[in-house]
């Protein structure tokens, strides 16, 4: 049973949607759960900046946060889409509950970032990653087209870092 104490559901009663002040508490406990997953410690100052001011940051002018709810309304999945510079957009914090792998939900999220970056401006999507904790993320980056580039932000936690051309 998942965490959220409800029967495994179909991928179709999930919704994937622009996250709200109502949402908060949820992005927040995801945003941990991810970072407890990584083993890493929030550094709100600097790196995980973005994390500490998820509301400014994510505004929906310069960046916007995705969540993934369940039947519940409970958040249980997030994905944040930033503009770096213009035509060039980023993707962060795209992560899922574990017990909510495996129903599809992936792919909607990632179509709904790949929406979100062109309505930012984007032209290209840029990414960083790690190839052995996030194995099935870079898997799915690489499905979608997703090519590695060099580094260019110089996240220490990364080891990969690609770019995807929208058109």
């Amino acid at each position: 049973m998942p965490a959220s104490g409800s029967p495994a559901a179909p991928a179709g009663d999930y919704q994937v949607r622009r996250a709200g002040p109502a949402d908060h508490d949820g992005v927040v406990r995801e945003l941990a759960a991810y970072f407890a997953f990584l083993g890493e410690d929030v550094d709100p100052d600097g790196l995980d900046h973005d994390v500490a001011d998820w509301q400014g940051e994510y505004d929906g002018v310069a960046g916007v946060m995705l969540v993934v709810v369940d039947p519940a309304d409970l958040v249980v999945g997030t994905a944040a889409v930033r503009r770096l510079a213009p035509g060039v957009a980023e993707l962060k914090r795209m992560w899922l509950r574990p017990d909510c792998r495996g129903r599809g939900l992936a792919p909607r999220l990632m179509e709904r970032c790949l929406e979100e970056a062109r309505a930012l401006g984007g032209r290209v999507l840029r990414l960083d990653s790690e190839r052995d904790r996030l194995a099935a993320a870079v898997k799915l980056y690489r499905r979608y087209g997703f090519e590695e580039i060099a580094d260019y932000n110089r996240n220490p936690r990364a080891d990969v870092w690609m770019e995807l051309r929208l058109t």
